[in-house]
């Protein structure tokens, strides 16, 4: 796992991520064994100010610093989020 969203925020993730797009999902941190999920809602910060997204197949949210990008981002147009 790279950790390239470690401290991204949510505004940050919506606009280089649209829904839908695709990423490696790591359930626990520094084990190798992972999954292909696809986002299904825009990304929101909890409370204790970790950023969260929806994901096909995962119940509630899962930290953005738990994924990698399967496709190289790209900035959405703004008419165009989620």
């Amino acid at each position: 796992m790279k950790n390239v969203l470690r401290k991204t925020s949510a505004k940050d993730f919506n606009r280089r991520f649209p829904v839908g797009s695709r990423f490696r999902y790591y359930p626990v941190v520094g084990v190798p064994d992972s999954e292909e999920v696809v986002t299904r809602s825009v990304a929101w910060h909890l409370q204790n100010g970790k950023t969260v997204v929806r994901v096909e197949g995962k119940i509630g949210g899962v930290s953005v610093y738990r994924l990698e990008p399967l496709e190289a981002f790209h900035e959405v147009p703004q008419g165009q989020r989620g």
